[in-house]
């Protein structure tokens, strides 16, 4: 339930919990901090009346504590806690039992909704060949995908009816954007699983997707959705499908699907579903450029052929640069920035010359190297440092430019709770 770290003397309670209920009784329940379990004397300091409250406590330590709704009716409960650590330590207040006794006492009063929750990673491709156009109109290609910790996340719940809706921090075209259909990829894995687990027809699935990945943003963020809903229904319906299973399932939704469920680092041959797990890798601080308008995967394809029939290029089969990788290993950030490279990258800016400006912006304000990732139109810009990336996605923020700081490589999916 929570990750606890030394921090200036003091014990970090930093933890989320997600509960399927009305949010309404769900902040009144917290707000009554009177009938809190134990006797820590809790005191309620401050409420906006709907998602944010403080609480004291009687070693005078702070909790804060944030509701939001996500998409399926279900509450993400985030608590930050900075409790003495010389309390605990002289046998003192135990606030990991005192969090998990809270969070009991909400589900006997609530008794919340069954639900299975995973999240999965967003991806940037950082090496990017493409090769010849085949006979079956398909590529093969050679990419070099990182994880990176921006997350979407997927819920699943019983229901008499598919169904989906959407939540996130994208903005409303975008997030108006993703089906709420039987046609969205999730859906499609709901039944898969369904299946395979041979659960009755009467049974269905509610899901509910929570997207920070843009749409139509060239990282894999449908394919992030649907690695999610394969963990979330595989939970929910007791299928037991196997991890084996589960990846060959995913190979036949999208090349993307795989790399989701995998995270970390992957060299992706063929399709880019033939995945090669890299290890080792240094953290590698990134900032990604948004733009509300998507680019079509297929049109930057069709125009990268366009383009190399022009210049009657050659094309050969397609690697990943070993230099790359071990760069990538070594950790050095301007020995990484010569080596980044994307195929579709012309294309991609081809079809959206406007995507240059934001580059050479970019450029001028301290990235090392600034690239499209995937098809585009998102770009990632490679900073030196964390703190690098912190300020160079202020810099483009106060600009009007949506830009936000990430790093990897991050976990694959993984169930939430």
């Amino acid at each position: 339930m929570s990750e606890i770290a030394k921090r200036s003397g003091q014990l970090q309670y930093s933890f989320v919990k997600h509960i399927a209920c009305a949010d309404g009784p769900l902040f009144l329940i917290l707000s009554d901090v009177d009938r809190w379990p134990g006797n820590l004397q809790a005191r309620l300091l401050s409420s906006n009346g709907s998602t944010e409250m403080t609480v004291a406590f009687r070693d005078n330590s702070r909790a804060f504590i944030r509701l939001a709704k996500i998409a399926g009716g279900v509450n993400r409960i985030s608590v930050e806690h900075e409790a003495s650590a010389t309390e605990t330590a002289t046998g003192g207040f135990d606030y990991e039992i005192f969090w998990f006794e809270l969070f009991e006492m909400l589900t006997s009063r609530l008794m919340p909704e069954t639900v299975a929750i995973a999240d999965a990673p967003g991806k940037v491709n950082l090496f990017f060949r493409v090769g010849p156009l085949k006979d079956n109109g398909f590529h093969d290609v050679a990419s070099l995908y990182l994880a990176v910790d921006l997350r979407e996340t997927v819920t699943a719940q019983i229901s008499t009816d598919y169904s989906v809706k959407v939540s996130g921090s994208l903005g409303d075209f975008q997030l108006l954007a993703v089906p709420t259909d039987e046609s969205n990829l999730v859906v499609k894995v709901a039944k898969q699983i369904k299946a395979e687990a041979g659960t009755p027809e009467a049974i269905k699935v509610a899901l509910g997707i929570d997207k920070h990945v843009p749409v139509a943003g060239g990282m894999g963020g449908g394919s992030a959705d649907a690695a999610a809903a394969l963990l979330a229904t595989n939970e929910l319906l007791r299928a037991g499908l196997s991890e084996a299973r589960l990846y060959e399932i995913a190979a036949d939704l999208g090349s993307d699907v795989p790399f989701s469920l995998m995270g970390s680092a992957a060299i992706g041959v063929g399709r880019g579903d033939e995945l090669t797990k890299v290890e080792s890798l240094a953290p590698i601080h990134l900032v990604l450029i948004f733009d509300d308008q998507g680019l079509s995967t297929p049109a930057v394809y069709r125009r990268l052929d366009e383009l190399r029939a022009e210049r009657a290029e050659q094309v050969e089969s397609p690697e990943v640069n070993r230099h790359l990788i071990r760069a990538l290993q070594n950790g050095n950030p301007f020995e990484i920035a010569e080596l980044l490279h994307n195929d579709l990258e012309e294309a991609a800016i081809s079809l959206r010359p406007d995507l240059k400006i934001k580059m050479t912006t970019a450029l001028q304000h301290g990235a090392l190297r600034v690239m499209v990732s995937g098809s585009g139109p998102t770009l990632l810009a490679l900073a030196s440092s964390e703190v690098a990336a912190m300020q160079l996605a202020r810099s483009l923020s106060e600009l009007g430019y949506k830009a936000i700081a990430t790093s990897g490589p991050a976990l694959g999916a993984q169930i939430v709770e």
